[in-house]
């Protein structure tokens, strides 16, 4: 007897492949439902550390300081600005024997012996930062104390700076008045916040306020407002903490990051020696992409689309990808489903003609540069969400899993909770703060574009008691659905692709001209999941932008590569330096690097020109490159030691 067939369906096959499993299917069912541990993580280093001995351009002195205490993230501060040979001191180490050129102090309480170290090493030459300093020392810095302190929300840098004004500030000041000292910049009502003074042979230069925990304020906003619904948009955000912090009129000028080169200019002015430092992005590149992208339930097309759009412009991206929900039946079908899908003959049949990512496929994005991360949801809690979708993420087999985040709709939970459970499971990178929404909307109506949190620079968070955590805050600033109706939120500017690009390749140029960025961009690939036309204006806008930033030579980078060029910067050293008032000498250490690095090296130091550069025995023909209305010479560095030998001539 013959009986006819019926078609065997995907469902079916499925089921027979299980139930032939036997054993094995009910183990791979068990550690499905088996819940993973979550992970411990020790903690990074904050920064690399010069020589225990011998003499060191820069010295932060670290004693504890009044509560809070930002005196590690002055430390994170000088590392991102690039200082080479930074050490870190208490004061019972200063004295003669252990030399160096530029000593940073902040508020900690000073005995008569430190005080008289201090005021002896300015007066035999050697440069002093004092960040909101212990009084005693007024006569150095050639001011006198009022003994009151006061509020005020800017500061006026004057114009030989080169810094772009006024700046937000969000701390008090100390009033004082000027005995020799000269403002560098001041308050509404005129009063001294910088100042410089010439002090014996040497130079101080004094903050009257806590410049870190100014940097950490605007960057990461009013830690008096978490957990507050401040912009009207459903849900918490980290945009909810800038709502009336931020001025909006202000935000085009990335403020944390000009406080910051007001710093490092006035480090090189008390210096007795020039300084080198290293130039922020990879090689020497005026700005810089990191490429993202989020993604719910795409398919292996949709997130192609998106990366063959980055690949056409040599770059790679992050994909951020939270897939469809499953329970241990479906992920055990699903895995069993991508395992057959890659089988002779059968495969296709199987896998289907558009399957969700499978480990083969993020395996293969990964070998192309790109990285593959977690995208989760906190919406039932911070800390369940981000077991529940790391769970699954490695369940998935997507693991390991990299070191970089965007948590879904942003959503923020206190001054910098997120940061500190993401460290736990070795992220090292947030982008979550990000341009979009009524937090960026003026009350006119009018949509800016800009620095949310006052910076392009990357760098750690810090909790509001001055403990640095290691993640790093990587800002989103060029939004998809901000510029263009992604998403139909009613909350985006409205434009179409052409359009969008306009805007964002307006703060592109700015940056490559003003101000030096790394420009967190966001595309999501759900878009492209959606159809036209809305596919269409998205693709147009990402294809417009990248065309810009390629032709410009900015690198465009997965955020996982750029936080493997931050960690190889962070841990380049300067050792052996010596100065005779004409030769600086030193040897500079890259370790291993995706990017070159870039040397600076100021082309005046007092009345000095910088007249040759040379490595080992060959001179160097160098570019040249200007921040806060300081010129350099750049030399581009690989993975390595380097002899630097630098000439200068009145």
């Amino acid at each position: 007897m013959h009986y006819l067939q019926r078609p065997v369906t995907r469902r079916a096959f499925l089921t027979s492949i299980l139930a032939a499993a036997g054993l094995g299917g009910i183990a791979a069912y068990g550690a499905e439902q088996w819940p993973l541990s979550a992970p411990t993580v020790s903690p990074s280093p904050t920064f690399t550390l010069a020589p225990a001995n011998g003499f060191a351009p820069l010295l932060l002195i670290t004693d504890p300081a009044p509560h809070p205490d930002f005196t590690a993230y002055l430390g994170e501060i000088l590392r991102a600005e690039g200082f080479l040979g930074l050490r870190q001191l208490s004061l019972r180490q200063l004295d003669h024997a252990l030399d160096g050129a530029v000593v940073v102090l902040g508020s900690t309480p000073l005995n008569p012996e430190s005080k008289g170290w201090l005021r002896q090493f300015v007066a035999s030459g050697g440069g002093l930062v004092g960040i909101r300093p212990d009084p005693a020392l007024a006569e150095v810095f050639g001011v006198r104390y009022l003994g009151v302190s006061q509020i005020d929300d800017t500061l006026y840098p004057a114009s030989h700076t080169g810094i772009t004004g006024p700046l937000q500030l969000h701390t008090v000041y100390d009033r004082v008045d000027l005995r020799g000292a000269e403002p560098v910049a001041t308050s509404s009502n005129g009063d001294p916040l910088v100042t410089i003074h010439r002090f014996g042979h040497g130079m101080a230069a004094l903050w009257t306020f806590d410049l870190a925990r100014t940097i950490a304020l605007i960057r990461q906003g009013n830690p008096a407002w978490a957990n507050q619904e401040r912009d009207l948009m459903e849900g918490l955000r980290a945009s909810d903490l800038f709502v009336g912090w931020i001025d909006l009129e202000r935000i085009a000028i990335p403020q944390a990051d000009e406080h910051q080169r007001l710093l490092s200019r006035m480090i090189e002015e008390v210096s007795p020696l020039p300084l080198p430092r290293l130039w922020y992005l990879p090689d020497n590149a005026p700005s810089a992409i990191i490429a993202t992208g989020d993604a719910h339930g795409s398919r292996v097309s949709h997130i192609e689309r998106l990366l063959a759009i980055v690949e056409r412009h040599s770059g790679t991206a992050s994909i951020y990808y939270t897939p469809p929900p499953a329970n241990a039946t479906g992920r055990l079908a699903r895995k069993l489903r991508w395992m057959l899908g890659r089988a002779p003959l059968i495969g296709p049949a199987i896998g289907g003609d558009d399957p969700l990512p499978g480990p083969h496929h993020v395996a293969a994005w990964r070998d192309r540069g790109h990285e593959f991360g977690m995208h989760p949801y906190v919406e039932e809690g911070l800390e369940e969400g981000y077991y529940r979708h790391w769970s699954e993420f490695l369940k998935l087999g997507y693991g390991p899993l990299p070191p970089t985040v965007r948590t879904h709709r942003i959503l923020w939970h206190g001054w910098v909770d997120n940061a500190i459970v993401q460290a736990r499971y070795g992220i090292r990178m947030n982008l979550d703060h990000y341009h979009s929404g009524p937090a960026v909307r003026k009350p006119d109506g009018t949509w800016t574009m800009g620095y949310l949190n006052g910076s392009g620079l990357p760098m750690r968070f810090v909790a509001a008691d001055g403990t640095v955590i290691d993640v790093y805050q990587q800002a989103t600033h060029l939004v998809d659905e901000h510029l263009m109706p992604v998403f139909q939120t009613g909350y985006d500017v409205g434009l179409n692709g052409t359009s969008a690009a306009e805007q964002t390749i307006r703060q592109i140029a700015a940056s490559i001209d003003r101000y030096p960025a790394a420009l967190g961009l966001q595309c999501h690939v759900d878009p492209f999941l959606l159809g036209e036309p809305i596919a269409g204006e998205v693709a147009r806008w990402l294809e417009t932008t990248l065309g810009y930033a390629a032709g410009a030579k900015l690198p465009i980078i997965a955020a996982e590569r750029w936080l493997r060029f931050i960690d190889a910067r962070n841990a380049a050293n300067l050792s052996d330096i010596a100065w005779n008032g004409q030769r600086l000498r030193g040897t500079i250490s890259i370790p291993a690097t995706p990017f070159p690095l870039s040397v600076l090296l100021p082309e005046r130091h007092r009345n000095a020109r910088l007249r040759a550069v040379t490595l080992a025995d060959g001179e160097l023909a160098t570019q040249r490159r200007e921040i806060a209305g300081t010129s350099y010479r750049v030399i581009r560095l690989t993975s390595g030691q380097h002899q630097l030998i630098a000439d200068y001539a009145l």
